[in-house]
């Protein structure tokens, strides 16, 4: 974890006595100091070091002198505090009167510089100023820093916008890409079941005439369990043209898909069906009510039984009938 300090001080060794000058007055008015006075420990890994307390102090206060013009770590701590922290981030301090070297002057150009002197005093004047930066990182700044610096939060706010408005387009026609494909989808799916219920009620249709013919088949045949066996194929196509009617009704709704039904139709199927099942319960009844009036002639056990059978053929093709319901309970007294 880098520690934090309120101000770096860069210098050259050659220039320590200074350097400790301005450290005692920094550290008698409270504010927390990095410095190498004595070098960094052998085991320790010293530019990174440097870099860590660099990247963790608020102020880089840099003691300018002929030696440090010279120094490679103060040339190179000065060049990495600009890199990355800017320049506002330096706080340069001349305590004498060389003159500064092309390429300092050229990093430096535009840093409000001080400078030691009767009037400028370490433990009063710069010690003020330090607290000053330290409370406002922008205090002392050229007026050249400040229009450099509000020129790049202008432009930080332009290129926020334009990106805020450039993700907001970028949103709406990734949400218009996506709505119209999930539509396309939609569409392509509505079809495929379309075509793929008329071909199920094409089957269905001839699945129905499949279950009439067996119906047919069966109509001599007058014992109970053919009786059963001819209803049961009936009902099964009557449930299945029903199955068509229930999916041409959906389709009704669904007009652009009218064309694939047109031909499926179920009106005299069902017609012949349900007429075929009304008269195989007439003739079943008919018989059934002549056999009772037999058996209340003669109370026989055979005319019970004749009459009794009948009831309940015709009773398998209308279970709920009452009239029939209630003959069958007298008949079983």
């Amino acid at each position: 974890m880098t520690d934090t300090y309120d101000v770096f001080i860069s210098y050259s060794r050659k220039d320590s006595e200074v350097a400790n000058k301005i450290y005692n007055a920094l550290s008698g008015a409270g504010i927390n100091c990095f410095i190498d006075l004595e070098g960094i420990s052998g085991g320790a890994d010293f530019p990174n070091v440097l870099a860590d307390a660099i990247m963790g102090a608020k102020v880089l206060l840099f003691v300018a002198s002929k030696n440090s013009y010279v120094s490679e770590f103060t040339r190179k701590e000065l060049t990495f505090a600009v890199n990355n922290k800017g320049s506002h981030f330096l706080f340069p301090l001349m305590i004498d009167d060389t003159r500064l070297p092309r390429d300092l002057e050229f990093l430096l150009s535009n840093i409000n510089w001080r400078a030691v002197s009767p009037s400028y005093r370490i433990e009063e004047e710069m010690v003020a100023d330090i607290k000053q930066k330290l409370a406002d990182p922008h205090a002392g700044e050229t007026l050249e820093q400040k229009e450099s610096r509000s020129v790049k939060t202008m432009m930080t706010i332009v290129f926020a916008a334009l990106g805020i408005g450039l993700a907001v387009i970028a949103g709406i026609v990734i949400s218009q890409q996506t709505r119209q494909k999930k539509e396309a989808r939609a569409a392509v799916l509505r079809n495929e079941k379309a075509n793929s219920d008329s071909e199920l009620c094409k089957n269905l249709l001839k699945e129905s005439s499949v279950f009439v013919v067996r119906a047919d088949s069966l109509r001599d045949i007058s014992d109970k369990f053919t009786l059963s066996e001819e209803l049961s194929c009936l009902r099964r196509a009557d449930t299945l043209l029903n199955r068509i009617d229930s999916l041409k009704k959906y389709y009704r709704t669904q007009r652009e898909y009218d064309y694939l039904f047109n031909g499926i139709t179920t009106q005299t199927a069902r017609q012949s069906v349900t007429g075929r099942i009304d008269s195989m319960f007439a003739v079943w009844r008919n018989t059934a009510l002549v056999m009772y009036e037999e058996y209340k002639v003669f109370e026989d056990d055979l005319s019970r039984q004749v009459a009794l059978n009948n009831v309940e053929r015709a009773l398998l093709i209308k279970p709920e009938n009452k009239e029939l319901l209630e003959i069958k309970n007298n008949l079983n007294r």
